[in-house]
């Protein structure tokens, strides 16, 4: 069955810091043995493309004699994202996607189903030579609001236990989302090779629109390819992404 509109959800987690002896202050490398404690997930938030709710999931929602405990936000984690047909996060391939992978292993949950991803702090590598790429810098210079302020005291904090700390952390991973659904909404027409959404929407891939999947698009031409070949480029006239489809003559 062809969905009338792809499942695109925007998402973030706060993960806590890691416990460890050492015997310097400029420890070159820390073995696991040295560990005290481990990381585990503090929160998550998400929410779909085009609705105004965030949703969060934190360890303060279940009664647990441990703060420590994430079992039930991996779950709920999981759960949120089964399903999605595009996930976008600002790192996340590398961060957000494998530490709940981590956990997921961890707690025997079951694995995520495959998800299309993008990541948008790649995604505006490939394109543009921006002063800085961070999620915060990206919001204030192309949105003019950049992340919540969050003093550095606050993962030490929420290690031993600090209710009101976690609390002020769930609403900053809320405030992360918002930011960046918007950064991803200036940044999608500048992306190089997003998901096809045209072929998402069950629309034909050579007369629809790569990054917002519409119809409304116009020849601009014929690209010679590399090796020679000729393609035909369009451009959406609803986001002005570009993109080229085989030229036929």
């Amino acid at each position: 069955m062809i969905k009338t509109k792809p499942v695109v959800m925007f998402w973030d987690i706060e993960t806590s810091l890691i416990a460890a002896t050492t015997f310097t202050l400029f420890p070159e490398r820390i073995s696991h043995e040295y560990i005290l404690k481990d990381w585990h997930i503090i929160s998550g938030a998400w929410k779909k493309q085009g609705e105004k709710t965030v949703h969060t999931v934190s360890v303060l929602d279940f009664k647990k004699k441990k703060l420590d405990d994430d079992y039930e936000v991996c779950k709920a984690l999981r759960a949120a994202l089964d399903g999605v047909d595009i996930l976008v996060h600002h790192n996340g391939d590398k961060f957000d996607l494998k530490k709940l992978t981590a956990r997921l292993i961890y707690h025997r949950l079951p694995p995520l189903p495959k998800i299309l991803t993008i990541d948008t702090l790649k995604e505006v590598k490939k394109v543009a030579a921006m002063t800085s790429n961070r999620l915060d810098y990206l919001g204030k210079h192309l949105v003019g609001l950049g992340k919540d302020d969050h003093p550095a005291d606050w993962w030490f904090k929420a290690y031993n236990g600090d209710i009101d700390i976690i609390k002020k952390m769930v609403s900053y991973n809320k405030t992360d989302v918002v930011r960046l659904e918007q950064v991803y909404d200036i940044l999608r027409p500048y992306m190089k090779n997003p998901p096809h959404f045209g072929v998402l929407l069950g629309k034909d891939k050579n007369f629809s629109c790569k990054s917002c999947g519409s119809v409304h698009v116009k020849k601009n031409g014929i690209r010679i390819t590399v090796a020679g070949g000729k393609k035909q480029e369009l451009q959406c006239q609803d986001c002005g992404h570009y993109s080229s489809v085989p030229y036929k003559e």
